[in-house]
């Protein structure tokens, strides 16, 4: 069995939720057709932006927080991260070959790097805080495993790491240069470790059951993982080959099923579904108190499958 078709089954929906088209088949990597920089808001480039995949027929770029319209991306992805310099990298498909990341500036529409996935599908990603390193986490039709790629700077052919039996799904570094990555396997939920400086994954023991994986990123004490089933976000302290639970983030009103959250600050934003299992609106809540949301953004997202979301600071 292909990993694809065992993400889908675990899961539910269409590959990672990025299918725009459908569930029956990959969507191309769209080619952009804008060359000039988004519109900020209040016309300076210094605004924060908040970029929203699956939406406006590729991926929306909203002004962060009051999220008014900036712009758009003609490339849509199965996830999204940024870095401390304002960049941002979309996750995609393949349509044929590879799948690729899209590096784009602050603002701009026009990709300022393209890098290749050694596989269908790019899922996850996370940069290095002390280091720039891009992790991708990706799947491909003939893989036995999901793995996850490591760039060095964010650039050319990246090394590759598996655990046996593991479908990576996100992936987050902690701010000491730690990566971590989540998924799923034949017995549940995984979580592996990428120890600073070492060249092999290892297993962590998690006390939480978490039915899909979901986004994994620091919080700047604790990792957090988010489970996209009835969205919410559990904190973990690791210690050794342990993930201790050490709180959780109950995101009220968020549905049954969610997309790749982003924790901007004290605030965790998250592509939800009011209704049935496909995310379309996006939700903003306190960060880690939780609760009611304190915003809900319905347009000009469309009426696509949302796939997650990530601020650009800049």
């Amino acid at each position: 069995m292909s990993a694809v078709r065992i993400r889908r089954g675990a899961l539910g929906i269409c590959v990672a939720l990025v299918i725009l088209a459908g569930c029956t088949s990959w969507f191309p990597a769209l080619e952009l057709e804008r060359a000039a920089d988004l519109p900020t808001a209040r016309g300076s480039a210094g605004t924060d932006l908040l970029y929203v995949t699956g939406g406006c027929k590729g991926t929306c770029v909203l002004s962060y927080p009051s999220a008014k319209p900036r712009g758009s991306l003609d490339v849509a992805g199965a996830g999204l991260c940024s870095d401390k310099h304002g960049n941002v990298f979309v996750a995609t498909a393949a349509s044929s070959g590879d799948a690729v990341v899209y590096e784009f500036g602050h603002g701009s529409t026009k990709p300022k790097a393209t890098l290749n996935v050694p596989g269908d599908l790019a899922e996850g990603c996370s940069v290095d805080p002390t280091s720039g390193n891009l992790a991708v986490t990706y799947l491909c039709q003939d893989c036995s495993y999901g793995p996850v790629a490591v760039y060095r700077n964010a650039k050319g052919t990246p090394a590759t790491y598996e655990e046996p039996g593991v479908y990576l799904a996100y992936c987050g570094y902690d701010s000491e240069g730690d990566l971590f990555a989540d998924g799923n396997s034949s017995s549940g939920f995984a979580l592996v470790e990428l120890s600073a400086g070492r060249s092999a994954l290892r297993a962590l023991s998690v006390n939480q059951s978490i039915t899909f994986a979901g986004q994994v990123q620091w919080d700047g004490i604790y990792l957090a993982i988010e489970d996209l089933s009835h969205p919410v976000i559990y904190r973990f302290k690791i210690s050794g080959s342990t993930a201790t639970r050490k709180g959780t983030t109950q995101l009220a009103g968020a549905g049954k099923f969610g997309a790749q959250s982003w924790i901007q600050d004290n605030t965790v934003i998250v592509p939800f579904s009011p209704k049935g299992s496909t995310p379309v609106e996006v939700g903003y809540w306190k960060y880690p108190a939780g609760g009611t949301a304190t915003k809900v953004v319905k347009k000009p997202l469309g009426t696509a499958t949302l796939a997650g979301v990530t601020v650009s600071v800049r």
